[in-house]
């Protein structure tokens, strides 16, 4: 009777062990193991194009030939008597480009510096833009100039530059066009109060001239 019961006890417990290595979550751990295991490998193995990628210079990386001129990132200066700028044509693919860029920011410059003293007088009417010569503008307040390569990335490429000064006798050149278009537009308002008070003597002209002859016909009739 007792080996029968020992030998149920025993089975009884196998069959446990049986039922509890099916369950599902007894490979749990087994499996969280090798996916953790898979983790660590992927952070671990460097990327294929990781070395490639370093190998080429940003396309943003800018490098100046030795002999550049410091003058050229000075800041704009004013000390009351002079107006300095510095105009930069930025890296241009040949030197007739940076050339043709050059000529276009010195005139915006220029206009910018011509535009804030045509806002400090009074206007009637909106002000028109004062025309600039570009060649005028060279020869005039350039007072020194820069040209040389610069390497963008691994392409080397061209730079011009250029220091504009307006000094007082070119700031007069410039109030003397503003005040030649502030008497033009005088003349113009002028000349349109002229002819609005000539229209209006005319057409008094014409309608008194018309009261008068209707006063005369009834008279003549009688």
């Amino acid at each position: 009777m007792q080996s029968q019961q020992s030998e149920y006890r025993w089975m009884t417990v196998a069959i446990a062990m049986v039922l509890l290595g099916a369950l599902p979550g007894s490979g749990l751990s087994n499996a969280h193991r090798c996916f953790a295991d898979d983790e660590v490998k992927a952070k671990v193995e460097p990327k294929e194009n990781e070395t490639a990628e370093l190998s080429v210079a940003p396309l943003s990386h800018l490098i100046y030939p030795d002999d550049r001129p410091g003058w050229i990132d000075e800041p704009i200066a004013n000390d009351g008597t002079d107006y300095s700028l510095v105009v930069t044509s930025g890296p241009s693919g040949s030197i007739e480009e940076a050339d043709e860029l050059i000529g276009v920011y010195a005139r915006g410059a220029v206009q910018s510096y011509v535009d804030k003293l045509v806002s400090e007088q009074e206007w009637a009417t909106e002000p028109e833009m004062i025309p600039l010569d570009i060649n005028w503008i060279r020869d005039e307040l350039v007072v020194r100039r820069y040209e040389g390569v610069v390497q963008v990335g691994d392409e080397q490429q061209f730079e011009k530059a250029i220091l504009i000064r307006i000094e007082p006798d070119d700031k007069k050149v410039f109030e003397t066009a503003i005040a030649d278009m502030k008497l033009k537009e005088r003349l113009a308002a002028t000349g349109i109060v002229i002819l609005g008070g000539f229209s209006l003597l005319v057409g008094g002209s014409i309608v008194l001239g018309g009261l008068a002859s209707r006063q005369k016909q009834p008279t003549a009739a009688v």
